[in-house]
């Protein structure tokens, strides 16, 4: 008996394996099932036109890192709930869960390689942009509680402004994201997260400076 979550997961791989070696442009039924060892029907069953196939791919990819992200956010928010970790220590740990977001390692920066070819597409689909759009709504909620989360708990100062705050480490990310993803030569993981690092404790520098007590 197919088991359908199964079947999903070997054409979703498929798809990903297309669109990072060929672009959207070259997603077809037929294409799809060769690289999946599937019949045409098969992959018909699941997605019957390319819109589907293409909506798959993107909600397939949404719901990978957000599982990912969510798994990590709650092994990170037991140690910190602990209450023995040090300013840094949380700091550190903060970094963390924002490095989810980076390619870091084989896996994520195949994703983050469709994730891309998927937004250079939006910008022109409207059948794609709304999807987009949401998509870049959730990222930066995402990362607005993680830096919410990290103000609470004493990673960085109480006197940032969030929202600013958001939108520098949501660019920062977006840029690493890019640079890791096509130029994994120029900038290491180790480099990526020193660079996440670095900035966090800008922030809490920053804001320490700024307040007149």
């Amino acid at each position: 008996m197919v088991d359908p979550d199964e079947r999903r997961g070997v054409i979703a791989d498929a798809l990903f394996d297309i669109i990072r070696e060929r672009g959207f442009s070259k997603i077809t039924l037929a294409n799809v099932a060769e690289r999946a060892g599937l019949a045409i029907g098969s992959v018909r069953h699941f997605l019957g036109t390319r819109e589907e196939m293409i909506a798959f791919a993107f909600d397939t990819i949404s719901d990978r890192f957000g599982g990912r992200i969510l798994t990590s956010a709650q092994a990170l928010g037991a140690g910190l709930d602990s209450g023995q970790l040090t300013a840094e220590a949380r700091l550190e740990a903060t970094a963390d869960l924002l490095c989810e977001f980076l390619p870091l390692d084989a896996t994520r920066r195949d994703e983050a390689v469709v994730w891309i070819e998927f937004e250079a597409a939006a910008r022109t689909d409207p059948h794609l942009a709304e999807r987009s759009r949401r998509a870049g709504a959730q990222t930066t909620g995402l990362i607005e509680r993680i830096l919410e989360s990290a103000r609470e708990r004493g990673a960085i100062s109480s006197d940032i402004d969030l929202a600013i705050e958001t939108a520098r480490l949501a660019a920062l990310i977006d840029g690493l994201t890019i640079r890791c993803a096509l130029h994994p030569d120029l900038v290491s993981p180790d480099t990526a997260r020193r660079a996440v690092v670095a900035h966090l404790r800008e922030i809490r520098r920053s804001a320490s400076e700024a307040d007149p007590r």
